[in-house]
């Protein structure tokens, strides 16, 4: 059975939403933007999850853990769950630490589950963006550069068996981005970029304040 077009719709602007996130970077003249951005695809990424997952969403209203929500979320709605996730990140990134700390727990979650339910999701998206998560996260708030290094080589590694002929490169992102030439940035920029990421859904408002969390 194929979801309703309104729920494909919602899935592929906030695929569109990601990819232009993923392509702007987070230059410091940037910034606002991308937070607008971030904010409208994790908005449309949770409905559509929610309208494929119907007895999760009243997980949730009714106040249920994290782990009993996820639990009631299949593979159909992987994609909208793992979205919401990401550009959660990139609303965190360009707003600052204090969300990461406060949802982190949340966003291991959330990650770790789409990664069981759809391992190749955007190339092995899950757990790039755990990656990022444990390596921006500071030593006392569960930051880990060696288990964010196990992340990121999983993820090269479900690249490779993907696409054997491509070699480490993947649409840009980690392996290839640290090939060029890095852009010139201010200090902001270079900040922003090194942060990490929450899991806010900030609605169609864009506010620029902390968002609640997914459950």
């Amino acid at each position: 059975m194929q979801p309703p077009a309104p729920v494909e719709a919602l899935t592929a602007a906030a695929r569109a939403r990601q990819l232009r996130i993923d392509r702007s970077g987070m230059s410091s003249d940037g910034l606002h933007e991308t937070s607008r951005d971030a904010s409208a695809c994790a908005d449309d990424a949770r409905r559509a999850w929610v309208a494929l997952e119907p007895d999760a969403a009243a997980a949730v209203a009714a106040g249920q853990p994290l782990a009993q929500v996820l639990a009631r979320i299949g593979p159909q709605a992987a994609e909208p769950l793992y979205l919401e996730a990401a550009c959660s990140a990139a609303w965190a990134r360009a707003q600052g630490f204090t969300p990461l700390i406060e949802r982190r727990g949340e966003l291991k979650q959330v990650l770790t589950r789409v990664a069981q339910l759809a391992p190749d999701l955007d190339e092995a998206g899950a757990e790039r963006e755990l990656g990022k998560l444990y390596a921006a996260l500071p030593a006392y708030a569960g930051g880990d550069l060696r288990e964010a290094r196990a992340h990121f080589e999983a993820a090269l590694l479900a690249r490779r068996r993907s696409h054997p002929r491509r070699g480490s490169c993947w649409r840009g992102r980690t392996s290839c981005s640290a090939r060029r030439k890095p852009r010139s940035r201010s200090p902001a920029g270079r900040r922003a970029e090194g942060r990490a990421w929450t899991s806010p859904h900030l609605g169609p408002q864009e506010r620029a304040g902390p968002c609640p969390a997914l459950a």
